[in-house]
């Protein structure tokens, strides 16, 4: 999958003004090192709103990429007993940004894993376990 990049607005008013002088479209994908869709959905921009400025987004950038995401859930899967302020720290270290513990809990969920709790039981000594069998039995109903 190819990397997305952001195109700045000098570009797009330069590609703009190729177009308007008369260069293709082709040209202009050409000159920039961009493909011919992006070029092509600026020129309509252009003719439809006047403008070429990136539209805004509706909602909240994501604290974490894709790739990130995958390194959450890969890493919670490598070590089954970590924590998640313990993801958040290696999350940090690898790179250098601080996401929060609910981000980490959202993704993980979303990557399909969830909180786990180890199952604590006291061992019980025969006398013990028998005791347990006749009070359950004497209390079933």
């Amino acid at each position: 999958m190819s990397q997305r990049r952001r195109f700045p607005n000098s570009l797009r008013w330069r590609a703009v003004g190729w177009m308007e002088m008369g260069l293709s479209q082709a040209d202009a994908s050409r000159r920039l090192n961009v493909s011919r869709s992006v070029v092509q959905r600026l020129w309509d921009q252009y003719q439809s709103e006047d403008s070429v400025s990136r539209r805004p987004v509706p909602g909240r950038p994501r604290a974490t990429t894709p790739a990130e995401d995958r390194f959450l859930a890969l890493s919670a899967r490598r070590r089954r007993t970590t924590t998640v302020p313990q993801l958040v720290a290696d999350h940090f270290q690898a790179s250098g940004r601080r996401i929060s513990a609910t981000t980490v809990r959202n993704r993980l969920h979303n990557a399909g894993l969830y909180a786990r709790r180890p199952v604590v039981c006291v061992p019980l000594n025969g006398r013990q376990r028998r005791n347990r069998l006749c009070w359950a039995r004497e209390h079933v109903s």
